[in-house]
């Protein structure tokens, strides 16, 4: 739970913080000399940008921004939202266009410093919140996940299907009731598990796929970031020993293709955070930007289902194919409604 952030003034401590942070970034070959005139975007991660999860797909997406509109990015990894007021703050003054906190528990900072005043326009991805001043993301990845489990259902041989997720936020838990909705649609007598491990720990993830498995379930979603490496080291062990395969989903950013058991990955439900960055960001250019609240999902082709192109025609069936296309397209005209 995000702690309610008390505002402050800037001291000569969080000043020699902040621009030695800027400093690192600057080493670390993620900053750039800015161009006068050009378009200046900060994104703001609280981990590593190179976590393999959420953190890397904000920095990935940021960086197809900074091609396609020839703009200036700075980013900055490892902030805490208590750190993250003095740092957008320190960005505003020195004249950026557009800040991205990325993730829910930048939203609250954003709104402080947005309410100060200034032309610096602030975004924060994965919220659903609306703030005065800040453009909110809100990323449903219901509907994927109602594809997945229609997916899941089809290729179940034991009718039990479990979901583990990072920490029980409402986001995640909509992923898992989108599961478990298509899955139902499917089967409704399948058995749909669901356990919340952590974000950052590849053990405990990996402990509580093997407890999956050896309860009988052979496909399993998760939605634990960069854990996510324990779940497939998980089922790729389990297919050396099992008679019958046992399936595993990505999540967020496109682990089809994973090192560790992607003959064993059919899909993922993926966030194309470049689609979104670069509509704001555009936005901010153009001069037509608008705080609120953004719904990102399959509508505007931002949360998606991709299906792993090894395992087409094989793993992947077309009756599969056809059930995952009809499923789309009722999900879109509103005939199949997921609550998140």
């Amino acid at each position: 739970m995000m702690k309610k952030l008390l505002m402050c003034r800037v001291n000569p401590l969080a000043v020699v913080l902040v621009f030695g942070l800027m400093a690192l970034s600057a080493a670390t070959g993620i900053r750039a000399a800015a161009v006068k005139g050009q378009l200046r975007i900060a994104l703001i991660c609280s981990g590593s940008v190179t976590d393999g999860g959420w953190n890397q797909e904000g920095k990935d997406a940021i960086l197809v921004v900074k091609k396609k509109l020839h703009a200036h990015v700075s980013i900055l990894e490892h902030i805490s939202p208590v750190r993250a007021v003095d740092v957008m703050r320190s960005y505003a003054m020195r004249g950026y266009n557009l800040i991205i906190g990325h993730g829910y528990e930048f939203l609250i900072p954003a709104s402080q410093v947005a309410a100060m005043g200034g032309k610096t326009k602030f975004a924060v991805s994965g919220a659903d919140t609306t703030k005065p001043g800040v453009l909110t993301l809100n990323f449903d990845l219901a509907q994927p996940s109602y594809q997945l489990g229609i997916l899941a259902a089809m290729l179940s041989k034991t009718g039990k299907i479990g979901f583990i997720g990072g920490e029980a936020i409402p986001s995640v838990v909509a992923c898992y009731r989108g599961f478990a909705a298509g899955a139902k649609s499917i089967n409704p007598k399948i058995k749909v598990a669901a356990a919340y491990t952590s974000w950052d720990q590849p053990a405990l993830s990996k402990s509580q796929a093997q407890a999956f498995i050896q309860q009988g379930i052979d496909v399993i979603y998760q939605n634990v970031d960069a854990a996510s490496r324990g779940v497939f080291e998980a089922v790729a062990q389990a297919n050396k020993s099992h008679n019958s395969p046992v399936y595993v989903f990505g999540s967020n950013s496109d682990q089809n293709n994973n090192p560790t058991c992607s003959r064993y990955t059919p899909a993922s439900a993926v966030i194309r955070l470049d689609r979104a960055f670069l509509r704001v960001a555009s936005q901010v250019q153009r001069g037509t930007f608008k705080a609120g609240v953004a719904p990102e999902n399959l509508r505007n082709n931002v949360c998606i289902v991709v299906l792993n192109p090894k395992l087409m025609g094989t793993v992947i069936t077309p009756a599969m194919q056809k059930a995952l296309a009809k499923a789309q397209r009722e999900l879109l005209s509103g005939k199949v409604h997921v609550k998140g």
